[in-house]
């Protein structure tokens, strides 16, 4: 339990240091919208209902501030570190447990997630959580079962990329110590099944149209391998010394720990899989591996236990990890995304009538919160409220009917689009340029 105090202690803090971005205003807004709308858009968009529904009760508690917003994904990630201890702990026992939750507390990784308004930190808990109610031994008079079965609607309903974890579950009952959960497993697994149906018609959709259409990320490049190791151990010299450490570990023992083994399985099999897919459809991405993220520190723990035949020189490897990951962990740090910016620099070059361009258009959410938050709590949808200001959101070409006057501000937001910009540069003999936030250029065109 001190575990999880220190947790909340430090994940509590620094809550508002970012300000709203990337897709939290979208979280917020649509939380705040009737349940018919929201269950509208939920049919076009990949993302399953629990955390929003979640964040809709939490939305009528609460102001309209960032941090505010933030304490349920802090509190949810503060919480995984109990199930991972309890898991860590019946594999290997109370020491290599506590070098384990010691080494999530001080992630920066986890703490990214901690501090945003998204579903990741929920689906890391539920994800640790379905683990160890797998693995551990049965206890109570509850069926293990129920509780897995209870666990893994939630994850399935919290994020598609649930069912990997379930997949994963099912990949770990070939370990020879764990064939006895088959049962376990099976039945948990058809529950999940047939509570999804409901949900499938969407999941198939959603499913379908990433598979056709393709998602909006690259194919990774095999540096990203080592670049995710990264993200998990804060800083470069760690990740290579995790990296080592494991090596050796390996080496020494074959890998005869079942906890090695569950934390290979659980740290590469998502790994190398998704990066392998992601040359057909790409989503090697590290939000997406969060819930192989729990699975690197068992194994880096049990790693650490193993390296050396000498109890006393592996206490001290462990005890420079954790030190190492505390020295490193930076949750005060400015993430630098600031999209008040953005809305500073067209207030400062904006006139009356003068017309205001957003692109693309999903970035009418995050300009709209920083511009009035109220905008998000009004019945009028944010385009009808921004096209009452001469600002409109374009989805892709600009259209001829929002191309006049002396002068027009453009808002490009992520990648480059020189089309569109030599498009009206050709219109408008001079143009003035502002990267105002990172990746988000703020352009006064005038003849």
């Amino acid at each position: 339990m001190a575990l999880v105090l220190l947790n909340l202690v430090l994940k509590w803090c620094w809550l508002g240091v970012n300000e709203l971005a990337h897709d939290e205003p979208f979280t917020m807004y649509w939380a705040l919208r009737p349940i018919g709308a929201l269950w509208t858009m939920l049919g076009t968009e990949n993302n399953p209902p629990l955390y929003f529904l979640l964040m809709k009760a939490w939305g009528m508690l609460v102001p309209l501030d960032a941090a505010w917003w933030r304490i349920p994904s802090a509190t949810f990630s503060a919480l995984a570190v109990w199930p991972l201890y309890l898991l860590t702990r019946q594999l290997g026992g109370a020491r290599i447990a506590l070098v384990a939750a010691l080494l999530f507390t001080f992630s920066n990784y986890h703490y990214g997630f901690a501090h945003e308004v998204r579903a990741y930190a929920l689906f890391t808990l539920l994800s640790v959580t379905s683990m160890w109610l797998l693995l551990r031994n049965s206890e109570g008079r509850m069926r293990p079962w129920i509780w897995l079965a209870v666990v893994n609607v939630l994850l399935v309903y919290t994020h598609f990329f649930g069912w990997f974890v379930i997949g994963l579950q099912g990949l770990c009952m070939v370990l020879p110590e764990l064939r006895t959960k088959w049962r376990t497993y099976l039945i948990a697994l058809g529950i999940a099944v047939a509570s999804y149906l409901p949900y499938a018609a969407i999941f198939l959709s959603r499913m379908g149209h990433s598979m056709q259409a393709g998602t909006w990320l690259d194919p990774p490049v095999p540096e990203e391998l080592y670049n995710m190791i990264w993200r998990w151990s804060n800083a470069p010299v760690l990740a290579v010394g995790f990296l080592v450490v494991i090596a050796v570990a390996l080496w020494r023992t074959r890998a005869k720990d079942l906890g090695m083994r569950l934390g290979l399985l659980w740290t590469f099999v998502p790994l190398l899989g998704m990066f392998a897919v992601s040359f057909a459809v790409p989503m090697f991405l590290d939000r997406y591996l969060v819930y192989a993220a729990p699975g690197f520190t068992l194994l880096v723990a049990f790693a650490l236990s193993e390296v050396f035949v000498d109890q006393r020189v592996t206490n001290v490897l462990a005890f420079g990890a954790v030190i190492g990951m505390a020295l490193t962990v930076q949750p005060w740090q400015d993430n630098g995304r600031h999209p008040s910016k953005v809305v500073a620099q067209v207030e400062a070059w904006n006139v009356p009538q003068q017309t205001v361009l957003i692109l693309p258009d999903h970035y009418d959410l995050t300009f709209a919160y920083h511009w009035d938050k109220g905008s998000f709590l009004s019945e009028t949808s944010i385009p009808a409220q921004l096209a009452a200001h001469h600002i409109h959101p374009v989805a892709g070409v600009v259209p001829e009917q929002d191309v006049h006057g002396e002068q027009l501000i453009l808002i490009l937001s992520g990648e480059d689009r020189p089309a569109v910009l030599g498009s009206l540069r050709a219109r408008y003999g001079t143009v003035d340029a502002v990267e105002a936030d990172h990746k988000v250029w703020v352009y006064l065109f005038r003849k």
